[in-house]
């Protein structure tokens, strides 16, 4: 009885079109992909090369006859949103933008187009520490952010 409730559960779950996050399928074409960015080792580049390989999507090392997606370097911005009653920074805005083309050959076939993610955060004018490192944290969500918003995009294209 238990095993029938969940294959009831897990067919319900399919047929309503949910799907874990981060999941994208992604046209046939594809299905292998060429990365070239100015900056190969960047945080985001390796949180997009991750959420290609676990979307089933092969990053080749050659350009060759396959696309290729090229990623600018990543842009960062921070700015006081509120100030707290001590006249001193109270919240902070950090975005995180991104531009990004696909290209088969010489052919753009999307963008360029710049990608961005924004989120706020309270600082603590006594914990330095404590500001830079919730910073940092924040920097990796809108990293993986931006990379959900690229498959989301790759997924709509039709080649």
């Amino acid at each position: 009885m238990p095993r029938l409730v969940l294959i009831v559960f897990v067919l319900l779950l399919g047929g309503c079109g949910f799907t874990l996050r981060g999941a994208a399928d992604l046209p046939p074409q594809l299905r292998t992909l060429y990365l070239e960015s100015s900056d190969m080792d960047s945080e985001l580049l390796r949180e997009l090369r991750r959420a290609l390989q676990g979307n089933g999507v092969a990053v080749s090392a050659d350009a060759g006859e396959v696309y290729s997606l090229g990623i600018g370097a990543e842009e960062r911005s921070e700015r006081v949103v509120s100030v707290n009653v001590n006249a001193r920074a109270g919240e902070y805005e950090l975005t995180l933008e991104v531009p990004w083309q696909l290209r088969q050959g010489a052919t753009v076939v999307a963008g360029p187009e710049r990608l961005s993610s924004s989120r706020s955060y309270l600082a603590d004018p006594e914990n330095a520490v404590a500001k830079s490192q919730e910073a940092e944290q924040i920097l990796r969500e809108m990293r993986q952010d931006l990379s959900r918003q690229l498959l989301r995009r790759l997924q709509a294209l039709t080649l």
